[in-house]
């Protein structure tokens, strides 16, 4: 079912995304240096992060069954990682906006499945 997969991809570069936001080198690039982000959007930051990898867990299950749907997962978890690494380093001050269209797409495709399921 692809667009379970396509959301587990969008979870996983939305949670990974937010996740490097709060490290302070990261946040530097994107907002400037000798900003420090406050505490409360530093967890804010954290929750939203585990929370979409915990979704993008949750959708490869769906997909894949436990048996595979955790491996697929790693594997999705991986390439997400590579994803946000070269967002880092070649466009900081995009990421933002990618993280919040990569979890668009999640829920998007999300929807997308539960409706397919429906019909």
């Amino acid at each position: 079912m692809w667009p379970v997969c396509v959301a587990g991809i969008g979870f996983a570069v939305g949670g990974f995304t937010w996740l490097a936001q709060t490290i302070d080198r990261h946040h530097a690039d994107i907002f400037g240096r000798g900003v420090e982000p406050l505490p409360s959007r530093v967890r804010r930051l954290r929750w939203q992060g585990w929370i979409a990898l915990a979704l993008a867990l949750a959708a490869c299950v769906v997909a894949q069954g436990w048996a595979f749907g955790v491996i697929y997962w790693a594997g999705l978890l991986t390439v997400s990682a590579l994803t946000v690494v070269g967002a880092f380093s070649y466009a900081p001050q995009v990421t933002p906006r990618i993280a919040r269209g990569a979890i668009g797409i999640g829920v998007a495709a999300a929807l997308a499945a539960i409706l397919i399921v429906q019909a």
